[in-house]
């Protein structure tokens, strides 16, 4: 279908060019058509393709989905307690470094939720450090994505963390 269409826009734009050379009035009307009809046959495949971008974009995910949080510990300190739960819950869950997460150590933390929840889930991640230091996000989203828990020093702003593995 894409084929003809654009077959059919080169054909009317080639006549177009072709007969408007001549110069007459039959050449005039001859080359409005051309145009016409290669703007309706651009207009025609512009809508084809956005229909079916449309289409792809509203395709819905049904049934279990998975998220994935790789948290690295960038703290220069051990951390000693770090939560992934749903924002409003009361429940923590489990302590991902109830065994202690070194300086430059990572742990995988792993979600699956219905897709009809997904677009709407949001997390809060917090974390202590050996230190006291205590440091949240709390508007985490259901994705699979690295997260680097900062040092104090290291902030650049007042978020505790960065979306990205860590340097070597």
């Amino acid at each position: 279908m894409k084929k003809k269409t654009y077959a059919a826009v080169i054909a009317a734009v080639v006549l177009g060019a072709s007969i408007t050379a001549c110069g007459s009035k039959a050449s005039t009307a001859a080359s409005t058509a051309a145009t016409t009809a290669a703007t309706e046959a651009a207009t025609e495949a512009a809508t084809e393709a956005s229909t079916e971008a449309a289409a792809a974009a509203t395709t819905e995910l049904t049934g279990p989905q998975d998220a994935e949080y790789t948290v690295y510990n960038s703290t220069g300190e051990k951390v000693t307690e770090l939560y992934l739960y749903e924002n409003g819950s009361s429940d923590k869950g489990e302590n991902y470094a109830k065994d202690g997460l070194a300086d430059g150590a990572s742990v995988v933390i792993d979600r699956t939720e219905d897709a009809s929840v997904i677009k709407t889930i949001s997390y809060t991640l917090e974390y202590t450090t050996e230190s006291g230091r205590n440091a949240s996000f709390t508007t985490l989203h259901f994705e699979t994505v690295p997260i680097n828990l900062l040092a104090e020093d290291a902030m650049t702003g007042a978020t505790p963390l960065q979306f990205a593995i860590p340097e070597k």
